[in-house]
């Protein structure tokens, strides 16, 4: 099972596989939250031209932290990916937002301390019709909650805001930690775009193998 310190196999491959699906679409930055400011914030730029903004369970603003807000089960409320880092988002389920000024085609990130209590847990942005994927949910017990990668592709297509929703008072709430995230700036259009197609790779490291899965137009792989 994922602790804060322990080796995560699955992820790390589910990383590696979406770090060859985005070669050569375009610029791809990764951001660890290392050297961010903690405690809450309202809108927080990460990077050039993107920012990051959403709300926990009680309408507040989520958080950036070096700890874990469970001390006693410090893989429950999630922790830091980063080797040799230390700082993540803490996401008090509600949603974290971010926003693209200049669009992206490609978006991954680490996911820890999710737990199957709390099946609604997603990530949803819009290429032209409403995209929604799951992010994985395992058999964990009560103090222990999974290790996931999600990441996907979207070639051709400019995506300006992806929100990772964590559930709520309603449906269900989980705190989760969000980390590493990585994303693929949409390069100048120079000639004819290529036919759009979602790359979807995701894990999660109580056992689940890696999923690999390709839509293009109307086949599916």
């Amino acid at each position: 099972m994922a602790t804060t310190t322990s080796a995560h196999p699955v992820s790390t491959a589910a990383a590696a596989s979406f770090a060859t699906a985005v070669a050569g679409l375009g610029t791809t930055s990764l951001v660890t939250f290392e050297g961010a400011t903690l405690g809450s914030f309202s809108n927080l730029t990460i990077a050039p031209g993107v920012t990051m903004n959403g709300s926990d369970i009680n309408s507040a603003n989520q958080t950036i932290r070096n700890t874990s807000n469970s001390p006693s089960f410090p893989t429950l409320d999630g922790y830091n990916t980063t080797p040799s880092g230390s700082y993540f988002v803490e996401v008090q389920a509600g949603t974290l937002t971010f926003t693209f000024a200049s669009g992206v085609d490609a978006f991954g990130a680490y996911f820890s301390g999710v737990q199957f209590f709390y099946p609604n847990e997603s990530i949803t942005f819009s290429d032209g019709t409403s995209e929604t994927i799951s992010i994985p949910e395992t058999n964990t017990s009560g103090s222990v909650g999974a290790l996931d990668f999600v990441g996907f592709t979207d070639a051709g297509k400019s995506i300006t805001s992806i929100t990772i929703n964590a559930g709520n008072a309603q449906t269900g709430a989980d705190y989760i930690g969000v980390d590493d995230v990585q994303f693929t700036t949409v390069p100048a259009v120079t000639g004819v775009p290529e036919p759009s197609s979602i790359s979807l790779a995701l894990s999660a490291s109580l056992g689940l193998a890696l999923v690999l899965v390709r839509r293009q137009r109307a086949q599916n792989n």
